[in-house]
């Protein structure tokens, strides 16, 4: 520590000036010489003691011996001496828009042996060197923003350490800065705590918060994969960070949610998972198979939202069509897949599966409508014989009202001669093809015998008897409204006494009157309007009974 103490008096060269220090650690005196050409001023010395405070009085002393001491000094505390801090190390711009300009730097290596209390940073256009102070008070960050600036000007930059001795030297910008926007693809900004998967509990709030950056400002989209976001969200943005929300949330509330921000420079996204831990969704489609007398097999999907959690089991319910109240069959299927028996024949029956998990029983599945438990396919309808030659039969139908409950897998010809109580079985048919007719061959010539069958329609030929009025109803539809027209072979269709031809915006119908053999052949309905054309055959073969053929395109 260095003391200077002045005094009133100059003595003589050889007279030393005696300092006592009553203050210190024990009342030791310190000698200290005068110098012959600073009258007042001894000669520095250290002092042992770091950050204690001493109290000073001089005495003079000559060779008649030492004189009074002087008045006490007041409390010095003994320190290293201080100066201004160095100069800030590296200061660079980070970034500009047209009215600012961002500047960074590091600390000063050397304080000065105090603590940095903040900087100072000047500015001056480039062709003028006069420089200003830009911020009132000093900055205790490393990073400043020098804003309302002129758009497209040239500025120098420098900054200044300050500390209690004072402002040391700057560091300036090594060149001269222009005020123009700088174009960056967009960044996002996640805190290191905030996870990309978020778990919350049905009833309470989901909220994701992202900031970003770019210029020129993106644009931010939030949107859920898969799905439309809820009513219920809620979306903020600025230009620098974007929070979407949403309140009381549920099981529908789960999924991907994908956040992007896009500009003239690129486009960035990032995805959230996001689990409600809720009861779950519906379970899959309910199909069914195995329809007996009194039992049905069903099948479903698992459900597409768990929940967040994993399925314990599933619930299957059924209902009588004619009344309201479900019946549990099982309250604990560990499968997707349960027979349910003990069904009344005839009776149609509606069935719901729900799954059910840690957090309580989901929204049931249902089917649409009833199924009926029986085994046997209802009979096929206008069972006809269109045609007859010396040693075969054509019969034509239309197919059953339903088909007992499961596909048709096989069709039964029945047939017996007239005066006969006895049914022979025929033919038996094995298919999945539909069918309308069948062709009965190598029958008794002259046999008049009555036929029993069962088989499905199909339409894709016409068999009329000659003298009957063929129609030919077909349902069209086209925006804009299409041209229609009937034709046979390459020849389209005309009005006249025998044909008579209907067109709305819905149908088109054809009827040929008392056809014979020449009205055989392919008929085409030709629809066509600005954006294409479809064509629909139907082949007509006339032999018999009069029929009505509905077309649907």
């Amino acid at each position: 520590v260095t003391a200077q103490i002045p005094y009133s008096k100059f003595p003589p060269h050889c007279v030393e000036i005696t300092v006592e220090l009553p203050s210190c650690l024990s009342n030791d005196v310190f000698l200290f010489s005068a110098l012959p050409d600073a009258p007042g001023t001894p000669e520095p010395t250290n002092v042992t003691g770091d950050s204690n405070e001493y109290e000073f009085h001089v005495m003079a002393e000559n060779a008649a011996g030492v004189g009074p001491p002087s008045d006490v000094s007041k409390l010095i505390k003994c320190r290293e001496p201080v100066s201004p801090p160095s100069a800030p190390n590296i200061v660079k711009v980070t970034d500009t828009s047209k009215t600012s300009v961002s500047l960074e730097w590091t600390k000063p290596v050397f304080d000065g042996g105090m603590e940095i209390i903040g900087y100072i940073i000047e500015m001056c256009k480039a062709d003028l060197e006069a420089w200003q102070k830009v911020n009132a008070e000093t900055v205790l960050a490393t990073k400043y923003t020098v804003v309302d600036l002129e758009a497209g000007e040239h500025y120098k930059f420098r900054v200044s350490a300050v500390n209690g001795a004072g402002k040391g030297e700057s560091c300036e910008v090594p060149a001269s800065v222009q005020t123009v926007d700088r174009l960056s693809a967009p960044e996002i900004d996640i805190d290191a705590n905030f996870k990309q998967t978020h778990i919350v509990r049905a009833g309470a709030s989901i909220r994701l918060f992202i900031a970003f950056s770019g210029r020129p400002v993106p644009t931010a989209v939030w949107s859920k994969a898969d799905a439309n976001l809820s009513l219920r969200a809620d979306i903020q943005t600025t230009d620098s960070f974007s929070t979407l929300t949403v309140e009381e949330c549920n099981r529908n509330d789960a999924g991907k949610y994908v956040f992007t921000v896009e500009n003239n420079s690129g486009s960035k996204s990032i995805t959230f998972t996001v689990k409600v831990l809720d009861t779950p969704g519906p379970p899959g489609p309910i199909t069914f198979k195995d329809v007996t007398r009194g039992s049905i097999t069903l099948m479903w999907d698992a459900p597409v939202l768990d929940g967040g959690s994993r399925i314990h089991h599933y619930i299957v319910e059924k209902r009588e069509a004619s009344r309201r109240s479900w019946q549990v069959v099982s309250s604990k299927c560990t499968r997707q897949i349960f027979k349910v028996t003990d069904l009344a024949e005839g009776v149609p029956y509606y069935y719901r599966v729900s799954a059910e998990n840690e957090y309580g029983v989901g929204e049931p599945c249902e089917l649409t409508e009833p199924v009926v438990a029986t085994e046997e396919p209802a009979p096929p309808k206008r069972l006809d014989i269109v045609d007859t030659t010396k040693s075969s039969v054509v019969l034509a139908w239309l197919k059953p009202d339903h088909d007992g409950g499961s596909r048709v897998t096989g069709y039964l010809l029945e047939m017996k001669q007239k005066g006969s109580d006895s049914w022979i079985e025929r033919v038996t048919i094995k298919t999945t093809k539909d069918r309308t007719t069948l062709t009965v061959k190598d029958s008794m010539r002259g046999d008049s015998g009555k036929y029993y069958l069962t088989l499905e329609n199909t339409g894709e030929v016409v068999t009329i008897r000659a003298g009957s009025d063929l129609v030919l109803d077909a349902a069209i539809g086209g925006k804009p409204e299409p041209k229609v027209f009937w034709s046979k072979g390459d020849r389209e269709l005309d009005l006249c006494e025998k044909i008579s031809l209907q067109y709305t915006s819905k149908r088109a119908i054809a009827v040929i009157k008392f056809c014979d053999r020449s009205d055989s052949g392919k008929y085409t309905l030709t629809v066509k309007n600005a954006s294409g054309m479809k064509q629909l055959s139907v082949l007509v073969k006339v032999l018999g009974m009069y029929s009505m053929i509905n077309i649907h395109t």
